[in-house]
């Protein structure tokens, strides 16, 4: 399987809360700028982030419980380094697959790599301020 190509091609998002209280829906690229990211960044005051996932360790597939489970770990991780996140997907543009996902404001790349080794994913998608969003590849 071609990880690379797929997770270049996924889309990806998150949900921000907005003032009306209805969650927007943030889309974004690999390689492509995004506007919405560099305000949500600057929001924060922070210059760093990474949308990562707990699912399907090493890009296989498992049981829907264990893919909760590895991201309440996940969420748990987060919530104790006291970091803003939200929630998201990642997934196929045709709907083939979709992984929940967590979008991490203001992590450090040290601790986003920890991250996706405990977690054995192929990549995350590292965002930094004035920078298009990117795959870090672990495999």
């Amino acid at each position: 399987m071609n990880f690379q190509r797929i997770y270049q091609k996924a889309h990806y998002s998150v949900l921000v809360p907005s003032v009306s209280g209805q969650d927007i829906e943030l889309g974004f690229r690999i390689d492509e700028s995004n506007q919405q990211i560099e305000e949500l960044l600057t929001k924060h005051q922070r210059s760093t982030a990474c949308f990562i996932t707990a699912s399907n360790p090493n890009g296989q597939r498992i049981d829907e419980q264990k893919n909760e489970a590895r991201m309440k770990e996940l969420e748990t991780f987060i919530q104790e380094k006291q970091l803003p996140y939200y929630f998201g997907q990642g997934g196929d543009p045709k709907g083939a697959w979709i992984e929940k996902s967590l979008l991490v404001v203001g992590i450090e790349l040290g601790d986003a790599d920890q991250l996706a080794r405990h977690f054995e994913q192929n990549a995350i998608v590292w965002l930094q301020r004035g920078l298009a969003p990117a795959l870090r590849w672990y495999i």
